[in-house]
C-alpha cells in the first residue's frame, strides 16, 4: 500500500476527513473587532473612573481646569528663544527638630556636594534654608550663617501655627523676625526687613482651616512685616493647592481664606495693588509604567526620601515652563523638600543621587547656546521674576539684586 493510501486509511479510522477535504472554518473579523472594541471601551471606561476616584481623594480638581489650560497654552514645545535661561532654586522646609548635630552633618555633606557642581557664571549650587521661625536655636542658626557666609544660599522664614489671631501672629512673627535678625537674616543691607515665606502645613491665609492658621488676612498681615513672596506651594492632595498651576504672579488679601486664588500681574507689586508674589513651583503629569500611579505620576518638584532627583524628572520638571509670561525664555525651577527631617530626606537631598542630578542637570541644560543654566536664592527669583513682570531686558544677572537687596547674614564675619 502506499504512503498515501496508508495515510488516509488512518485518517478514516480516526474519523477525520480527508486532509484534501479538510475545511476550516472561516474567521468574523467584524466579531473579533467589536470584541476589542467592547474591551477597550470598558478598560477606559474603569480606568476613567478610577482616576475619577483618586482625583477626588486626593483633591486633583482643585486645579485640573486650569492643568488643562497650561497643557495647550503654557507647555508649548520649546522656546524659540535662544539661549533659554533656566534658573533652579531649592526651597527646603528645613525641620531639624532642634538637632544641632544633624545640622551639622548635613552642612559637611552638602559643602562636599556644592563643591562638586557650578552653573554657567562657576556659581555653586544654591540652597534656600526655610527654618521654622517657632524652633529658635542658637547653634543651629550659627551652623546655617556659615554656610550662608561660605556662599552656599539664604535663610529665609519658614513658620507652623495654629488658632492664632492676626495680632497674637503678629506677635510672634515679630519675635522670630528678632531672631533671625541677630545672625544677619531677613535683614537686608540697605537696612530694611525682608524675607521669602513658607507656611507650615500649606495652612496660607487659612486656606486648611483655623487648627493649621486661623488669620484669613494672613497676606496682608505677612507684607506688612516685610514679607515679599510666599513659596508655599504647590502643596498636592490639600485644599490649600492654588486652582493655579505652574505660575508665578501676584496676589492681594481680602477677609474670605484662600485669598491667593485672585492673580494679578506681577506689575501690581511695583504699584502697591498686590500684596505678595505667589511662587509656585512645576506640577506635571509625567508617563510611568508603575500601574500603582495609575500609568501618570504627577511630580511637584518634592526631592524626598521615596523619591530622590532623577534625569526623568528633572526633565519633567524643566517642560513644565513655570515662567512670567513676559519672559517665556527664562524658567525657573523651584524645588523643595524637608531636607533635614529623617536620615532618608537627608540623603535624598545631599547624598549621591541628587549629586548626579545635578551633574545630569548641567550636562544638558548648561551648553551655552540652547541653555544658561543659573542656580540661584528665593530672594533672587523674586527679583528675577518681578523683572520679567516689569518688563526685563538683557542678560538675567543684572536683575538678581534689583528690588530686595542681599541679606546681612554672610557679610558680618
Amino acid at each position: 500500500m502506499s504512503a498515501e493510501l496508508t495515510a488516509r486509511a488512518t485518517l478514516e479510522r480516526l474519523n477525520f476527513p480527508d486532509r484534501r477535504t479538510l475545511v476550516f472554518p472561516a474567521v468574523d473579523w467584524v466579531a473579533w473587532g467589536r470584541g476589542i472594541r467592547l474591551l477597550l471601551i470598558v478598560a477606559l471606561t474603569l480606568y476613567a473612573a478610577a482616576f475619577i476616584a483618586r482625583a477626588y481623594v486626593r483633591e486633583y480638581f482643585v486645579f485640573l481646569p486650569d492643568y488643562a489650560r497650561w497643557m495647550f497654552s503654557g507647555a508649548s514645545p520649546l522656546f524659540p528663544a535662544r539661549p533659554t535661561h533656566v534658573f533652579v532654586l531649592f526651597t527646603d522646609h528645613f525641620e531639624p527638630d532642634y538637632d544641632a548635630g544633624r545640622v551639622d552633618d548635613w552642612a559637611r555633606r552638602y559643602a562636599r556636594l556644592a563643591s562638586r557642581h557650578r552653573d554657567s557664571a562657576g556659581r555653586p549650587p544654591q540652597h534656600t534654608w526655610f527654618y521654622p521661625g517657632e524652633q529658635f536655636s542658637r547653634p543651629i542658626y550659627r551652623t546655617l550663617l556659615s554656610m550662608v557666609d561660605a556662599g552656599y544660599g539664604e535663610v529665609e522664614l519658614h513658620y507652623h501655627h495654629e488658632y492664632d489671631t492676626a495680632d497674637t501672629l503678629r506677635d510672634a512673627l515679630r519675635d522670630a523676625i528678632a531672631d533671625f535678625n541677630q545672625f544677619g537674616f531677613l535683614r537686608t543691607v540697605d537696612g530694611r526687613t525682608a524675607f521669602a515665606f513658607i507656611h507650615g502645613n500649606s495652612g496660607l491665609d487659612d486656606s486648611n482651616g483655623a487648627w493649621l492658621c486661623g488669620v484669613r488676612r494672613e497676606i496682608e498681615l505677612l507684607r506688612s512685616l516685610g514679607c515679599y513672596a510666599d513659596f508655599t506651594f504647590p502643596s498636592l492632595f490639600e485644599s490649600a493647592q492654588p486652582r493655579t498651576v505652574n505660575s508665578i504672579y501676584a496676589t492681594s488679601d481680602d477677609d474670605a481664606p484662600k485669598s491667593y486664588d485672585r492673580r494679578v500681574p506681577i506689575a501690581a507689586l511695583g504699584a502697591g495693588t498686590a500684596d505678595l508674589m505667589i511662587f509656585e513651583g512645576p506640577l506635571i503629569f509625567a508617563p510611568t509604567l508603575n500601574l500603582r500611579h495609575m500609568f501618570l505620576h504627577l511630580d511637584d518638584g518634592d526631592v524626598h526620601g521615596t523619591e530622590h532627583a532623577t534625569p526623568a524628572r528633572i526633565d519633567a520638571w524643566v517642560r513644565a515652563k513655570v515662567h512670567v509670561p513676559q519672559r517665556p525664555d527664562w524658567i525657573f525651577v523651584k524645588l523643595f523638600s524637608h531636607g533635614a527631617s529623617t536620615p532618608e530626606d537627608i540623603d535624598a537631598v545631599v547624598g549621591s543621587d541628587f549629586d548626579e542630578a545635578l551633574s545630569y542637570l548641567e550636562r544638558e541644560y548648561k551648553d551655552g547656546s540652547g541653555y544658561v543654566l543659573h542656580y540661584i536664592t528665593a530672594r533672587e527669583a523674586y527679583n528675577l521674576a518681578r523683572a520679567a513682570g516689569e518688563g526685563a531686558r538683557g542678560e538675567p544677572g543684572q536683575y538678581l539684586n534689583a528690588y530686595i537687596r542681599p541679606y546681612v547674614a554672610g557679610l558680618l564675619h
